[in-house]
């Protein structure tokens, strides 16, 4: 039997549109979920639960993912995953220090995962960051996502958290397009095994743990984050 072909689509491997799907979201072949309702997705918290919280993208930021077998090699994890109807056989490897940043973050933040990426794939990489369920509260991925344009992107507002205390960070800001001052950019992660970037993130993000308003304090110190202009 011959291998299946890649899929074809914008964006990192299980992250974005099919490309026969990238068009006007009006078009009627194009499913467009409706708005949902703040708070919908969110847990509920408890006494031990952390004040501020941290939503985290899986593709580009805390992992990096291929089907070619040369990416077999440094990989953490192999597994098969569905996409558009056929299974590929898919090698992840984790960003550098990535263990630690949970880790370490956790103790300060309630962590969401917040993905554009497929969900059986998501779920899969999250059971390689987080095996013993303790790091990562919840993750959110594309069905959870709304579409627009032809991307997907996310709502803050379906954690029902508090966004004066919520943080996110993504290696592109289409990702939060109504939630832009909440976004820290993160360099995009190819894989590099000398990679520095969340040790980088670490102290700064635990600076951002005590600031009344992490939206002020994020534009400070990220002024020209390359924001979408106003209609």
């Amino acid at each position: 039997m011959s291998p299946s072909p890649q899929p074809r689509y914008k964006g990192a491997y299980f992250s974005g549109l099919p490309a026969d799907e990238c068009q006007d979201p009006a078009a009627p072949s194009l499913l467009v979920p409706a708005v949902p309702a703040p708070g919908r997705d969110g847990p509920r918290k408890t006494r031990s639960t952390p004040e501020r919280t941290l939503v985290l993208e899986l593709e580009g930021t805390l992992v990096c993912s291929s089907m070619l077998a040369g990416w077999r090699q440094g990989a953490v994890a192999t597994f098969t995953t569905v996409f558009q109807g056929d299974s590929y056989k898919v090698h992840v490897k984790l960003r550098p220090h990535v263990e630690q940043f949970l880790e370490s973050l956790s103790k300060t933040y309630e962590i969401f995962i917040f993905t554009t990426a497929k969900r059986d794939y998501a779920e899969k990489v999250l059971d390689v960051l987080d095996p013993k369920k303790k790091l990562v509260r919840r993750c959110l991925s594309q069905p959870d996502c709304l579409c627009a344009r032809g991307s997907y992107w996310k709502d803050l507002t379906r954690l029902g958290r508090d966004l004066a205390k919520t943080v996110a960070l993504d290696h592109a800001i289409q990702g939060f397009p109504t939630q832009a001052a909440n976004w820290i950019p993160v360099q995009r992660w190819w894989g590099d095994p000398r990679d520095e970037e969340l040790l980088r993130l670490t102290p700064l993000l635990g600076q951002l743990g005590r600031a009344d308003d992490v939206r002020a304090e994020i534009q400070r110190r990220f002024p020209h984050r390359g924001l979408p202009a106003e209609d």
